[in-house]
């Protein structure tokens, strides 16, 4: 029994020291993994930083280019929109000129019907239909009657008279119009080779490139293209937003407070990466972000840009955005007012640490939307803010 009891005591020291040794490895292993993956973050933010760091004077006047080309498509842009306006203009000047001459046209034949008809009456005149009344009711009668002939007359004569003022200034402004069109035109043509020619030359730098800034370059690119992609986003959001927000009638007067309780402004609206910033940094880590104006918020991903982000629009034009959120606390397309929860910063997307990306945008049609008008956030928002360094520092 003393053997059993002794060899039990053996078994249970060897499995305690099996337990500690496999506890301590798989401690020890675990370890060397969180200093891996700590070794890992740190590298792609340092290989982050170096982006920055490399973009040497060739990538630079790439850059420089990007943003010009961007500038110009977007100017093509707010001319398409004008020509179209005016366009619409003109097809409603044209059903105008028809209509009114159809109108001109009828009441003339009217008025010389009228003229045939006096001319065969003769001598008879509007006197002698008054004289001829039979009584002091037939008198009245008949005076009722040649009252409301010249009244027609004379209504039907200025009738005539306003139709052909009308139709003349319809023609003047349609000529005025179609001068302004091709002049549009012209422009939009214009910009067309401009960017044609930018093209041209950035393509040219960009052969010029050795392998290392090419692959450089390929992240910018597709970095300009995720921002790319997020504007088609915001373009179906936007078309939702202000069809609820026209329904509902509901009006900004605006004025915008802090989408978060950190004030420190990480990076300001600025050239960056070939193309604008065109927003504020705010260096909020994992904190409450608040809708900055009442309106109708939207939820969506973008992973290689402003990944978990939030867009609220808030009518007249304008709207906010939330960009590289760390989780919702709305859903999309719901209505929030100024100072509701709506999210919680992160760094989700193209980050490169915690921080909350903000942006005000206005435009009343899509083409200015997207425009080169963008807000900076700096000039709306209240002040007691702070710049860190180099925030507004181009890169």
């Amino acid at each position: 029994m003393k053997k059993k009891i002794v060899s039990i005591v053996l078994i249970l020291i060897m499995l305690q020291a099996y337990l500690v040794n496999v506890i301590a490895a798989t401690t020890s292993e675990l370890n060397d993994q969180k200093a891996e993956i700590n070794q890992q973050i740190n590298s792609t933010k340092q290989d982050k930083e170096q982006v920055e760091q490399q973009l040497d004077a060739e990538m630079k006047v790439i850059s420089d280019l990007d943003i010009e080309i961007d500038q110009a498509q977007e100017e093509i842009d707010k001319l398409e929109a004008q020509i179209n306006e005016i366009q619409a203009s003109i097809t409603e000047k044209q059903n105008l000129i028809v209509e009114k001459q159809k109108e001109y046209d009828d009441n003339e034949e009217l008025l010389k019907q009228r003229l045939v008809v006096m001319y065969e009456i003769g001598e008879t005149t509007f006197l002698d239909i008054l004289f001829n009344s039979r009584s002091i009711l037939d008198f009245i009668s008949n005076y009722y009657s040649v009252s409301q002939i010249i009244k027609y007359d004379s209504e039907l004569l200025q009738k005539i008279e306003d139709d052909k003022k009308t139709i003349e200034q319809a023609k003047q402004e349609l000529e005025t119009q179609k001068l302004e069109i091709e002049t549009l035109k012209s422009s939009k043509v214009a910009k067309q080779n401009s960017i044609k020619a930018k093209k041209a030359q950035r393509q040219e730098k960009a052969n010029a490139l050795n392998a290392e800034q090419k692959a450089l370059q390929t992240k910018i690119d597709n970095y300009n293209a995720q921002i790319k992609k997020v504007d088609e986003q915001i373009a179906a959001m936007m078309a939702d937003a202000n069809n609820k927000l026209n329904n509902s009638g509901i009006k900004f007067d605006g004025s915008f407070i802090w989408p978060c309780n950190n004030k420190i402004i990480t990076s300001t609206v600025k050239p960056r990466w070939g193309r604008w910033h065109k927003g504020i940094d705010i260096g909020a880590r994992y904190e409450n972000v608040y809708a900055a104006a009442s309106g109708y918020a939207y939820t969506y991903e973008n992973p290689s840009g402003y990944g978990h982000y939030i867009i609220v629009f808030h009518g007249s034009g304008y709207a906010t955005l939330y960009g590289h959120l760390n989780a919702y606390k709305i859903t999309s397309g719901q209505y929030v007012s100024q100072g509701q929860v709506i999210a919680q910063s992160g760094n989700t997307g193209a980050s490169q640490g915690a921080h909350l990306h903000f942006e005000i945008r206005k435009g009343s049609t899509q083409g200015q939307f997207f425009s080169n008008t963008f807000l900076n956030p700096l000039d709306y928002l209240p002040g007691g803010y702070t710049l860190a360094p180099g925030a507004a520092t181009p890169s």
